[in-house]
């Protein structure tokens, strides 16, 4: 009789515990190597991913952790603290340079609206709330992952319009730009987009569930990333073709809406100073992979099956307010509506090949003059 003990094979937890810090452990020791430590953690934070990415996995560890749950809390409001000091100080740096009473006023109100937006989440404690919601969204009133980020959600798709709106449609950035004399923002360089990307993509993951209450083939399936065929592939590249007349169309008819409601639009010169043209061929593919892939993880990949098409594709453009105008905003919109719908249709990975295709044509035609 063979009297060996038998061999055990670790739970899927714990393979993806194993893998994920093996993973971590050979990209950072090669970061290290290559001295890019630095650049790693600086895009983690410009990008807010690493707050995030701790809010998300206190929210998965929640249910069997009170003090989890108290953390998520915490980290969830030092995060829509710190974004609504970011939103109100690119408001007061544009209402500055006006100087008036009705300047004051509106820097006060959005104070007051800011503050009311992060006093609102207080009303999820009540059961009733959660359940009257629940029947309008895909949401279980009691788990609290789902709640946490409903709450960032929110705050993120209503504090840069507000703030857009203070300043009667024009970007903050703008007015940021004009403050400080810079002739453009300067475009980050291709590893630090992919630096960037990286964060994102584990970002995710951790609130797909990964490797916290899921193993990583279910965590992809929940984000809907996965391989679709060499025929989604060129559906996805079809679709982001098909963008570039579309919006063609689209974007002059939304300039010309918004300019009727006497609101500002979005020049072409304050898209050439905020992008610049020295990004370069690598930098072109680099921000064109990030948007496409990042931005559909974000939006199609972890919102939109949790929060629902509209929610998603609303979030979405908001997220653009600090640099277009409501012109631009109309056209983000739409395109997260189709990018969304595309999302429905097939996956997340397809979604991103159109998002990532069509934004390489924006940007190689900035690059080369095209447009």
């Amino acid at each position: 009789m063979d009297t060996r003990a038998p061999s055990r094979t670790p739970p899927a937890g714990s393979r993806g515990y194993l893998a994920a810090i093996i993973g971590a452990c050979v990209v950072l020791g090669t970061l290290a190597v290559l001295g890019q430590l630095g650049p790693l953690f600086l895009a983690a934070f410009g990008g807010g991913q690493l707050p995030l990415l701790a809010l998300a996995a206190l929210g998965r560890l929640a249910p069997n952790s009170e003090s989890a749950r108290r953390g998520a809390v915490v980290v969830l409001y030092l995060i829509g603290g710190a974004f609504a000091a970011v939103v109100f100080a690119l408001a007061a740096v544009g209402l500055d340079a006006q100087g008036t009473v009705h300047a004051r006023f509106s820097l006060l109100w959005l104070g007051a609206t800011l503050f009311t937006l992060l006093a609102a989440p207080a009303l999820l404690r009540a059961p009733s709330v959660r359940a009257a919601l629940a029947r309008w969204l895909p949401l279980d009133p009691d788990a609290f992952h789902h709640w946490i980020g409903l709450v960032a959600v929110l705050w993120f798709t209503a504090m840069p319009l507000v703030s857009l709106a203070v300043l009667g449609g024009r970007p903050p950035l703008e007015a940021l730009l004009e403050q400080s004399g810079s002739e453009s923002m300067g475009a980050p360089s291709w590893p630090e987009l992919l630096y960037g990307l990286g964060w994102t993509v584990a970002l995710c993951l951790v609130a797909a569930g990964f490797p916290l209450t899921r193993p990583l083939p279910a965590a992809l399936a929940r984000l809907g990333l996965g391989w679709p065929g060499w025929r989604g592939i060129a559906l996805g590249i079809a679709i982001s073709i098909l963008m570039v007349p579309l919006f063609t169309v689209v974007d002059p008819l939304a300039t010309a809406a918004v300019e009727a409601l006497g609101l500002a639009t979005t020049s072409s010169a304050w898209i050439d100073r905020l992008f610049g043209r020295d990004f370069g061929l690598l930098g072109a593919l680099a921000a064109a992979l990030s948007a496409g892939l990042g931005e559909e993880l974000v939006w199609r990949g972890v919102v939109q099956p949790r929060y629902g098409l509209g929610l998603a594709a609303l979030g979405f453009a908001s997220m653009h307010a600090f640099q277009y105008g409501p012109d631009g905003l109309i056209s983000v919109l739409l395109s997260g509506l189709l990018l969304g719908v595309l999302r429905q249709r097939t996956n997340t990975t397809v979604a991103a090949v159109a998002h990532g295709g069509y934004d390489l044509w924006l940007f190689l035609s900035m690059l080369y003059g095209w447009w």
